[in-house]
């Protein structure tokens, strides 16, 4: 009898597991890291008897409350899990997880200052390319108003502007697989 009343305390455990799903949260979202990725806010199904954990692979948990919270995802590229289990009278439920996917911005990813200022107040005293793709210049040029080059680079280096006049100056930029050209007025 008592080996009986063992599979059924077992039957009945596993009962109690399944009475404690679904958490429906079971899905998928994707952000590009164009900008600032905005706190989500994630929630399962909430019963008074349940205990809620959660867990993140990467970012922060800003807000806490129980069967909802609030996450600062990262910027950077990656595949990243948020998880949730459940306990109930000290029964272990089932985990749901989300997955959180950053691309990389598709958009241009350098910026290229229309001005800067050598005047030694050591604000925006040279110039250079901003951005993710910043390390990926393979070549950097100058030209002043007739054409003839004044500065040469084959990375970011800065340019200060030294010896030269105020004015607008030309400038070309080759990365990997893209070439940009505009203007840069040097303002003293």
């Amino acid at each position: 009898m008592d080996r009986l009343q063992d599979q059924y305390n077992i039957i009945s455990m596993r009962w109690l597991v399944y009475i404690l799903l679904p958490l429906q949260l079971f899905a998928q979202e994707t952000y590009t890291n164009c900008g600032d990725i905005i706190p989500q806010n994630y929630q399962v199904s909430y019963d008074v008897d349940k205990v809620y954990y959660w867990d993140i692979s990467a970012g922060e948990i800003i807000y806490n409350q129980g069967n909802s919270i609030t996450v600062q995802w990262p910027d950077s590229i990656g595949t990243y899990i948020i998880s949730v289990y459940t306990t109930r009278f000290g029964c272990e439920g089932d985990t749901s997880y989300h997955e959180v996917i950053v691309e990389d911005c598709p958009y241009l990813q350098i910026f290229v200052p229309n001005s800067f200022t050598p005047n030694s107040d050591n604000k925006n005293e040279t110039f250079y390319v901003h951005g993710a793709d910043k390390d990926d210049i393979e070549l950097m040029v100058i030209y002043n108003r007739w054409g003839e080059v004044i500065y040469e680079t084959t990375d970011n280096t800065p340019w200060d502007g030294k010896n030269c006049q105020v004015g607008v100056y030309t400038y070309s930029i080759r990365t990997h697989n893209q070439h940009y050209t505009g203007h840069v007025t040097l303002v003293r």
